[in-house]
């Protein structure tokens, strides 16, 4: 197998790595691509050509039916990185060749941020560390200190993130609600929560963890109708996108201060210098590294290689991407 790994410069290093590579070579003939960039697309088409696989990342090239035609015995793409819309062209989807992307492993990192959010919300740590910097102890503990224990935690959406957010919170002895409006009560009991709708998990969750898509479809889905549905002390946690959240509600809403948020994405992004999310404090506001940042990269790399080694043994896909539902895809 002929595979090609089109990735710049500033991705080849960070997101893989010669420990990578080597796996990759049992899989077949290893070609790294080896400018810093795109701009010499002549170039790019005599690299890729005859390639039987093609992994992309951020920044690579679209698909092109340049590049199809120089490698008609194409059999996957594998894009590491998160939505393959960049790479997309109408032309390959009319190939239908197999395709999948890395928002598994990326997710991983995400629901596992979520959850430190909900454990250290929950405890207080945050109010806390400000009591003690003004010279208190545990004089407010009792009123602010939630255990992590027989609460309800409601999961927004089953993709995923959603998914391994179930996984995670299985160890930890707390009730599971899930919404996600295209999954059946049995899809969502397989993954292991209980489903229910969105206004019903607003108002019974102790705990709200975000994880829907950014399409139109979840635009502003949370708002002044369900935030003002959520208990008293409840937490609040995005880590999906900021579109998701009607910013102006929820700030309405933590100035009620009968909430706690923790967002680590905004609409736009970076939020504006006089957002009022950055001064709240009753909010933890980070600055969009729930996902794979760092040494977290490599997960994507890791999948990569696991992915090809599933495709060479004839095994279903872990991350295959239905072209068919592009639309409903971020």
């Amino acid at each position: 197998m002929k595979i090609t790994v089109l990735v710049n410069g500033a991705k080849r290093e960070t997101v893989f790595g010669e420990k990578y590579y080597e796996r990759l070579r049992k899989q077949g003939e290893v070609k790294i691509y080896d400018k810093d960039d795109f701009e010499d697309m002549d170039y790019v088409h005599e690299f890729v050509k005859g390639s039987n696989a093609i992994i992309t990342s951020w920044g690579s090239p679209k698909i092109t039916q340049e590049i199809l035609d120089l490698c008609p015995d194409l059999q996957i793409v594998l894009h590491a990185a998160g939505s393959i819309k960049p790479i997309m062209t109408d032309e390959y989807i009319a190939k239908k060749i197999p395709i999948t992307n890395s928002a598994c492993a990326i997710g991983e990192g995400v629901a596992e941020t979520a959850l430190g959010f909900a454990l250290s919300a929950c405890k207080g740590f945050y109010q806390l560390n400000a009591n003690t910097s003004k010279g208190l102890w545990a004089e407010c503990k009792d009123l602010i200190v939630k255990d992590f224990y027989d609460i309800k935690v409601g999961v927004i959406s089953g993709g995923f993130v959603g998914r391994h957010m179930v996984k995670l919170l299985k160890n930890f002895h707390v009730d599971i609600l899930m919404y996600d409006p295209i999954l059946t009560k049995e899809q969502i009991e397989e993954i292991g929560a209980v489903k229910v709708e969105l206004d019903e998990l607003m108002a019974t969750s102790d705990v709200v963890t975000v994880h829907a898509p950014s399409i139109p479809a979840t635009d502003n889905m949370l708002n002044k109708s369900n935030l003002s549905l959520m208990k008293e002390g409840a937490v609040l946690i995005n880590t999906s996108r900021g579109s998701v959240i009607n910013e102006a509600d929820l700030i309405a809403e933590l100035h009620r201060h009968r909430i706690f948020a923790c967002i680590d994405v905004t609409n736009p992004e970076p939020p504006l210098e006089n957002n009022m999310l950055r001064y709240m404090d009753n909010v933890v506001l980070t600055p969009h590294i729930a996902g794979t940042v760092t040494n977290g990269l490599k997960r994507i790399a890791l999948h990569v290689c696991e992915e090809l080694e599933r495709f060479n043994r004839g095994e279903k896909l872990k991350a295959g991407v239905n072209l068919d539902n592009l639309s409903q895809l971020a």
